[in-house]
């Protein structure tokens, strides 16, 4: 039987050395830059739209861009500034043009379906080039 003042230094062992241990692995999450071009097969650079990012560890963390004329793209996460939660990705394409023809496949607007699948990593930055397919292609 353990005496009580046998006690006290193991419990002073223990908060001194193993709890920061067990606390060391709670970090702030780290998000990276990332950017990228969309092309439509056989037409071109996706001109308009939105993308998102949903980190699949936090899927709340969506990382938001607005796809440009050229094609290009680079996103930001509400709260946390440029970039994407590090780790993989589910990616959805929202177009809602105004002529309502949409330039691209409809499964693209959804992560469910859109196939879109890409891991963001400790980097200056993340660079994607997305081809996807034409509406009724």
């Amino acid at each position: 039987m353990m005496q009580p003042m046998a006690r006290i230094p193991f419990a002073l062992l223990f908060a001194t050395f193993v709890v920061p241990v067990l606390f060391s692995g709670c970090s702030e999450p780290k998000f990276y830059p990332t950017r990228g071009k969309i092309i439509v097969f056989a037409v071109g650079p996706l001109t308009e739209g939105e993308i998102h990012f949903r980190p699949l560890a936090k899927p709340n963390l969506v990382a938001t861009g607005q796809i440009q004329k050229d094609g290009t793209f680079s996103v930001s996460t509400p709260g946390h500034g440029e970039g994407v939660l590090e780790g993989d990705c589910q990616v959805e394409i929202v177009v809602n043009p105004a002529s309502g023809k949409k330039p691209i496949a409809d499964r693209y607007g959804s992560y469910s379906t859109s196939g879109l699948n890409y891991t963001i990593t400790p980097r200056e930055e993340n660079f994607f080039i997305l081809d996807v397919k034409k509406a009724g292609g």
